[in-house]
C-alpha cells in the first residue's frame, strides 16, 4: 500500500511515519526503477506501527523503541533482557504513581483550604521523595 493508505489504516500522520522510516522502524519497499519510486508498505508495516504505539503508551520514547528494535533484530533480545525492561519500566510507574498520588493528596487539600473560606494554614506542595 503507499503512504496515503498506509497513514489512513495506521493512523498516523504522513510525518510520523516518515521519522519512523528515518530512524528504521519501518522497511517499506520502494521501486528500483527512476519512474517508480514509490514506497510500499505492508500490513508487517501496520504491525509494527501498533507496536511502536503500545510501546510508547508505556512511556518508551522513540529513540528507546529504535534501541530495542535494534537489539530485537539482531537477536540480542533474550528473555531475560526483555523482563529487565519491562521491570525497569514497571519500577519507573511505580515512581510516577507515587508523585501522582501527592500531587492528588495536595490538590484535595487545597480545593478543601479554598472551599473553607482560606483559612488555616495554607496547603504546601512538597512533592513525592523519589
Amino acid at each position: 500500500m503507499l503512504i496515503a493508505d498506509f497513514c489512513r489504516r495506521a493512523d498516523l500522520t504522513r510525518d510520523a511515519v516518515r521519522l519512523y522510516v528515518k530512524l528504521g522502524l519501518l522497511t517499506p519497499n520502494v521501486g528500483v526503477n527512476a519512474s517508480n519510486r514509490y514506497q510500499q508498505f505492508t500490513d508487517k508495516d501496520l504491525n509494527t506501527t501498533a507496536v511502536i504505539r503500545t510501546a510508547q503508551q508505556l512511556g518508551f520514547t522513540l529513540r528507546q523503541i529504535v534501541t530495542f528494535n535494534k537489539e530485537y533484530e539482531s537477536g540480542a533480545m533474550d528473555r531475560k533482557r526483555k523482563l529487565a525492561i519491562m521491570r525497569s519500566q514497571l519500577e519507573a510507574f511505580d515512581i510516577q504513581a507515587e508523585r501522582m498520588r501527592a500531587m492528588r493528596k495536595y490538590l484535595r487539600a487545597k480545593v478543601a483550604w479554598l472551599e473553607g473560606g482560606e483559612r488555616g494554614v495554607e496547603p504546601a506542595f512538597r512533592g513525592a521523595r523519589c
